[in-house]
């Protein structure tokens, strides 16, 4: 299990593109919540760890991975792609 600090939780939002009221009604927890555990270093009670994991899910539904020290956006999948061009010029 990953550990996460308010600045991760912090950077999580602002990579995802969520305001905090944003997040706050997509999580179903408190603007007030996400505002203390993004200035908080200290772990979190375990009462709102319910609360707090489902703040970080919909970080991760935006696209964005949590690591351990860090976050970063997920890369999008990309498809195997194969472009023949042809050229008037050429021999066959």
């Amino acid at each position: 299990m990953i550990r996460i600090s308010g600045s991760q939780l912090h950077a999580g939002r602002a990579l995802a593109g969520l305001s905090r009221e944003t997040l706050a009604e997509r999580a179903g927890v408190s603007r007030y919540s996400i505002l203390k555990w993004e200035g908080s270093s200290h772990a979190t009670p375990h009462i709102m760890y319910q609360h707090l994991m489902r703040t970080i899910e919909a970080i991760e539904a935006e696209g964005v991975q949590f690591l351990d020290g860090g976050v970063c956006r997920k890369r999008p999948a990309t498809p195997a792609v194969s472009t023949v061009i042809a050229s008037e010029g050429a021999a066959a």
